[in-house]
């Protein structure tokens, strides 16, 4: 059974003669307690060219201490990670599969063998507050490090673990040690071979090219880290990988003119088919939450009898069958050839001349047009035979718009930048609207099944009542905030 913890910590630089100095009454620290000793022993596991080091990810199996275990570290924030903890088992040198699959966005399959052996003797003080409880670990290490094809070194570094960031910045301030360079024992220990990959700045001037390399990039980043926070069953991460695919499908039909088509029309026929495949998992999150919340508002007089049990089961089994599958083509042979197919287009894009043209003149386009789209979907309402269908056309074409105005952003400032979170509030008011019409299909199906079981299906109707007239709020609201995408200062040739 895997455990997740959420570790908020920074390292230290220790000199030989370095004294840990008293921290009672630092900020919340009252008291001290330690040192309790430890000896830690921990072989690290990556692919022949590090590619969960440089992804900042560490895979380890560790002996000694209290969380002896098979351990992954994924980067959250600075100097947040969460650490995902499996027991020993048997091996010592093959990676539990449950393990391996949750960095195989990463790996894409490649072999994970050891890449260094670290022992620690670990010197460990506990700092609590003046209710006794612990706020903060302070681990003084004396570390050693094996690489499998090096020489071994040695150094010394401290390790503050703290249960927020305010902690930890009140305990780093009167520690005297110097930030470490390193964020990782692993980090340290590969030296350069281990330096997480980071985009270069865009320069002052960019060309089409340096803004679209740029903006493609953060967003299979993004793909692949919420590919692993749905693995774990992180919050939000099913949306934010599905937002991550639609980013992308939208940032390459922005950026068709500076490549290769038939490579990016492959690219998004295979983003549209990954992202339809997390829609299931997400619609249910949403409609779950949505008829929750509406299930606790009404009065008790209008559940009639075990609705919310009802509606909670029917759900939770929904969103359970939903992740499943999304997790099974996560790891599907599929999924995998996409991935490695767009760090091959990231690696060498398949760029056109226009490509290199400087960014402010080529990439007004693609914004133009899906403007001018977006335009084109709002007068089509009025007078359309189905108006779900066509307010459903325009929240798709305003996320076309808004997406296109922020893969190019970087290129044009403030004002296209205002412009864009118009849009997107446009946007999620018709998002609201389209949760609505899904809710009331759902509803229905949901009274016709209580009906046929012979149980009274007045609430279901109720609850259908109120979405109608939630969407009814929501389709006002659009013409409100429509009046101020109209109304805002984008750049003149969006006019």
């Amino acid at each position: 059974m895997a455990t997740k913890v959420r570790e908020t910590e920074r390292k230290y630089e220790a000199p030989a003669d370095y004294t840990l100095p008293d921290l009672s009454g630092t900020g919340p620290v009252h008291s001290c307690e330690g040192p309790r000793g430890a000896d830690l022993d921990a072989t690290y596991f990556d692919t022949a060219d590090l590619r969960l080091a440089r992804a900042g990810i560490t895979l380890r199996r560790r002996t000694g201490g209290d969380d002896a275990g098979w351990h992954a570290k994924l980067p959250v924030a600075p100097d947040v990670r969460d650490e995902i903890r499996f027991p020993l088992g048997r091996a010592k040198s093959t990676v539990p599969a449950a393990l391996a699959a949750l960095v195989r966005s990463h790996t894409l399959g490649a072999p994970l063998t050891p890449v260094v052996r670290i022992t620690t003797h670990r010197d460990e003080w506990e700092l609590r507050d003046a209710d006794g409880t612990t706020i903060a670990l302070i681990a003084d290490d004396a570390v050693t490090a094996h690489p499998v094809d090096g020489t071994p070194h040695s150094w010394r570094e401290l390790e503050v673990e703290a249960t927020d960031l305010d902690v930890l910045d009140a305990v780093g301030e009167v520690l005297g040690a110097t930030p470490a360079k390193s964020t990782s024992k692993l980090a340290q220990a590969l030296g350069d071979r281990a330096k997480a990959r980071k985009p270069a700045p865009l320069p002052t001037n960019p060309s089409a090219a340096d803004v679209a390399l740029t903006y493609l990039q953060a967003q299979t980043a993004a793909i692949r880290a919420n590919d692993t926070g749905i693995r774990v069953d992180t919050d939000d991460s099913v949306h934010q990988f599905r937002v991550a695919c639609r980013r992308l499908r939208s940032a390459l039909r922005a950026f068709r003119p500076l490549l290769d088509a038939d490579r990016v029309n492959a690219l998004r026929a295979e983003l549209k088919w990954i992202g339809g495949v997390a829609s299931p998992a997400r619609d249910a999150e949403v409609l779950a939450g949505e008829l929750a919340a509406e299930l606790r508002e009404l009065p008790s007089e209008d559940v009639l009898g075990a609705v919310p049990a009802h509606v909670d089961a029917e759900l939770s089994r929904t969103q359970v069958d939903a992740r499943k599958a999304l997790v099974s083509e996560l790891d599907g042979e599929r999924y995998l050839a996409l991935l490695a197919d767009l760090d091959a287009f990231l690696a060498d894009p398949p760029w056109t001349k226009k490509a290199r043209r400087p960014a402010v003149h080529q990439l007004r386009k693609p914004v133009v047009k899906a403007w001018r789209t977006l335009q084109a979907s709002v007068a089509a309402v009025e007078g359309a035979a189905d108006r779900d269908t066509a307010l459903h056309q325009v929240r798709k074409d305003a996320k076309k718009a808004r997406y296109a105005a922020e893969a190019v952003a970087p290129a044009f400032g403030p004002k296209l930048e205002r412009w864009g979170r118009r849009v997107k509030k446009a946007q999620s008011v018709l998002g609201t609207r389209q949760d609505v019409t899904v809710a009331r299909g759902e509803l229905r199906g949901m009274g016709v099944r209580a009906h046929l079981s012979g149980e009274n299906g007045f609430t279901y109707g109720v609850l259908y009542a109120r979405q109608e007239a939630r969407g009814r709020r929501a389709e006002e609201s659009f013409g409100r905030v429509w009046k101020k995408v109209l109304g805002v200062k984008g750049p003149r040739w969006l006019r």
